[in-house]
């Protein structure tokens, strides 16, 4: 049993002396490979073409938006050509739509002078891209509906909430924004348009009547008297605006 012992033995120890030869191997592979995973790679130079790409990119809108400043009244000039062409298109009555491109017109001979001041300029396109002059056309048109197409107290009231809107865009109170909001249900996109959209044709009762659920929204958001108020055309409201843009500012 002792001799058997003494010859396995040998064998023993070569083979914990391949263990242990093979340990240095696997040690050193490790090794070699640590200092490679701790190389950065291409993580910096993403970092610094971020960060050159966002400055690059603050300078030129600062930039722009200096040029841009100090050519308002011929960027007012170019939108208020564009807007001309708007109001011929709209549905305004004849004689307030001849009215209101008459004073657009005359704004804009005024503005091409030399010494007219940026300010003004600025004054103006804040007081006008507020107020819904060719939706104020397509009111009517909601209004000769609700005159044709409805009776009684629905009439009444029908006419009454468009009154209060049109009394809230004379206050100041009821902005383009607004008028488009409450005639969504009865327009539909033309991209023919220059607005972009149109009344539908034909119109339905319940279309017309969700305008004046809106138009109701309105006039009680800005407190307004439950009562008709009489249609204010919106050349006048133009023309005060206009000057109050040269006494007032803007806004």
């Amino acid at each position: 049993m002792s001799a058997s012992n003494d010859e396995n033995a040998p064998a023993s120890d070569a083979s914990d002396a391949g263990v242990d030869s093979s340990s240095p191997s696997t040690n050193s592979d490790e090794t070699t490979n640590t200092p490679e995973q701790q190389e950065p790679g291409c993580m910096p130079i993403v970092i610094a073409c971020t960060l050159l790409m966002g400055i690059v990119s603050f300078v030129f809108c600062g930039v722009t938006t200096w040029v841009l400043f100090q050519k308002r009244t011929e960027v007012a000039v170019r939108t208020l050509v564009g807007y001309v062409d708007v109001i011929e298109q709209s549905l305004l009555p004849p004689d307030e739509k001849k009215s209101v491109i008459d004073q657009l017109e005359t704004t804009i001979k005024e503005m091409q002078a030399e010494d007219y001041p940026q300010e003004k300029a600025s004054a103006v396109m804040q007081r006008l891209v507020r107020l819904p002059i060719p939706q104020y056309g397509e009111l009517d048109v909601i209004d000769a509906y609700i005159e044709d197409h409805f009776e009684g107290d629905e009439r009444d009231n029908g006419l009454k909430q468009i009154s209060r809107l049109r009394r809230a865009i004379d206050r100041g109170k009821a902005t383009v924004i607004d008028v488009n909001d409450v005639l969504l249900p009865a327009t539909q996109v033309d991209t023919t348009h220059p607005l972009g959209r149109v009344l539908k044709q034909p119109l339905a009762d319940e279309q017309v009547r969700d305008v004046v659920e809106r138009a109701k929204l309105v006039g009680d958001r800005d407190d307004l008297a439950d009562q008709f108020f009489e249609r204010k055309p919106i050349d006048q409201i133009l023309e005060r605006e206009l000057k109050a843009a040269s006494s007032q500012g803007g806004f």
